[in-house]
């Protein structure tokens, strides 16, 4: 839902979600997970949050240049230019997110968001997850597809199922399609998740096939952004990050705003 200010007339998204008995929590920790957002320019903000007797609403910056799942739909598959972009950008916003103990657990193309210059802005923080210290945690959340093994086998989980959905994500961006099974016959997926190596496409670069195995790793503790430095990674030799994170790197290009 879209609503604007009277004065401004500046579009905002409006997140409506129906006060049940059991998600009070939920409500609350979205809340708290949304203000800390604000502090990150690659992830969505909100603007203010408020509630009624049968409601919570979030107000929340209108990104109008769609989704990446829309871009994908539309051309297949991205450049490897804009793959680096897009993906330099989301893995900054995860960083962020990580640093403060939060685990996104829904990441995918869907809620990868641009704003109306083209820069990402990692969306939907329905089902995330704050985790401190060395702390792990418990459940399946997210979407099917992009799950991470670990989360597969109803096991203890860290932030490192992001960077396994980051891989899928990344994937898609660049191949247009997952390197698992993909689809809805869900014990099938699973067991390609669990069983088989990633199907990573020999036309894309060497670089980013690299990073692809080792975002993909079946083993938490052996995947990169656990172990490792994903800045340092070759695939992102051309990133100026400190560059990147103040906005000084103009996106591949400027999208077209989404229809209201």
């Amino acid at each position: 839902m879209l609503a604007s200010t009277p004065k401004t007339r500046k579009l905002a998204a409006v997140k409506i979600i129906r006060k049940e008995p059991n998600n009070k929590s939920s409500i609350e920790k979205e809340a708290r997970v949304l203000r800390a957002a604000v502090g990150h320019p690659f992830l969505c903000h909100v603007h203010a949050t408020f509630q009624s007797q049968l409601h919570a609403f979030f107000i929340m910056e209108y990104a109008s240049g769609g989704s990446l799942h829309d871009i994908i739909s539309d051309r297949q598959y991205l450049e490897e230019r804009e793959v680096i972009f897009y993906s330099a950008e989301m893995a900054c916003g995860l960083q962020y997110l990580h640093s403060l103990g939060i685990i996104h657990r829904d990441i995918k193309p869907g809620n990868v968001l641009l704003s109306s210059k083209g820069h990402v802005k990692l969306a939907d923080f329905g089902v995330a997850a704050e985790v401190f210290g060395q702390n792990t945690i418990h459940g399946q959340a997210g979407t099917f597809n992009y799950m991470a093994p670990e989360v597969l086998r109803d096991q203890d989980y860290t932030a490192a199922v992001d960077w396994w959905s980051f891989g899928i994500t990344l994937c898609k961006m660049a191949t247009g399609k997952s390197p698992f099974l993909d689809g809805c016959d869900l014990p099938n997926v699973k067991k390609s998740i669990l069983k088989h190596q990633p199907n990573i496409p020999g036309w894309i670069s060497s670089e980013l096939r690299n990073l692809l195995r080792k975002l993909l790793k079946k083993k938490a503790h052996k995947r990169l952004g656990i172990i490792g430095s994903i800045r340092q990674h070759p695939f992102y030799a051309s990133i100026d990050w400190e560059a990147l994170e103040s906005m000084r790197i103009p996106p591949p290009f400027q999208p077209e705003p989404v229809s209201t």
